[in-house]
């Protein structure tokens, strides 16, 4: 049987998953989550690749819809032009989809995958914010 071609190593990110399981069990954390989400936003509109911005109806329009704990899970709804701001930015879906060098961006630094690469790259960088949060309430 031949080795395969390509091998996907997820140690970093289980672990970081791990981790954010641990913190989810205070009761302080979907306020760390909530800040979390907020530095994402900002992350998506400032660092490449940014949110796009012809009309700046997308960029204005990223929203944190709904911070709940269920158990000792944290879940965090964030939302580009398509959430409770009623549609102001359908297109956002399309534009973070949309495959590397397939649209030509007018900004530059904006493009695809403006809100899913920050969650790659800043991962420890988020729970950070979420154990800071809890160390803050828990005078910890």
């Amino acid at each position: 049987m031949s080795e395969p071609i390509y091998k996907l190593d997820f140690s970093q990110f289980n672990a970081g998953i791990e981790q954010y399981k641990k913190l989810c069990k205070s009761e302080y954390a979907p306020d760390g989550v909530r800040k979390a989400l907020e530095q994402l936003l900002l992350d998506a509109n400032q660092k490449p690749p940014k949110t796009p911005y012809k009309w700046g109806a997308l960029r204005g329009s990223g929203i944190i819809e709904k911070v709940e704990k269920v158990g000792d899970i944290v879940i965090g709804i964030v939302s580009f032009g398509e959430g409770e701001t009623g549609g102001e930015a359908p297109y956002a879906a399309r534009w973070h989809e949309a495959e590397p060098g397939t649209i030509n961006f007018t900004e530059p630094g904006a493009g695809p995958k403006y809100l899913e690469s920050k969650m790659a790259t800043y991962m420890e960088d988020y729970l950070k914010i979420i154990a800071n949060i809890i160390k803050e309430k828990t005078g910890g």
